[in-house]
């Protein structure tokens, strides 16, 4: 039986693998920024009261407005996104505030959307536990037309 040459069968394989990484490479330089949570927090609150809230920017560097719609977490039975807004009754008291549920929060192409105290937030309702300050809450907030974010969040005192 003649003997075969396996060197053209080896340089064949060295270009495929070769094809390969430059394919892997050229879909993960392709792959789309994703989105971050800076300075994220969860509000500290004394048990038994039931629900507190999450803050931090929220950064877009997409070509396209992303909209939050909630969030899961063990630590709660709900998130959602609510946002405060006053309203001028011409009382002498000032303004009447109120929390209210919105169905999302936009955060804009190129840009950032801010959860602080008094503004927009995410709701965390239902809580499940106790929070314990300086621990961390892993959430994963969802979006519209965006892949999932699971952050893990730290619980503050402020």
């Amino acid at each position: 039986m003649p003997r075969m040459d396996r060197r053209p069968a080896s340089a064949l394989a060295r270009s495929l693998a070769w094809l390969t990484s430059l394919m892997v490479l050229s879909v993960t330089l392709a792959a789309p920024p994703a989105l971050q949570l800076e300075d994220a927090w969860v509000r500290w609150i004394p048990a038994p009261v039931p629900n507190t809230a999450l803050y931090g920017v929220l950064v877009n560097p997409t070509d396209h407005e992303v909209r939050l719609v909630g969030a899961t977490t063990t630590a709660a039975a709900t998130c959602m996104p609510m946002t405060t807004r006053k309203q001028d009754t011409g009382s002498p008291s000032g303004p009447v505030v109120s929390m209210v549920n919105v169905d999302a929060l936009t955060v804009p192409a190129h840009g950032r959307l801010t959860l602080a105290p008094g503004g927009d937030h995410l709701m965390l309702m239902g809580l499940t536990a106790p929070l314990t300050e300086g621990t961390d809450v892993e959430v994963t907030l969802r979006f519209e037309s965006a892949a999932p974010l699971t952050v893990r969040v730290v619980v503050l005192r402020k």
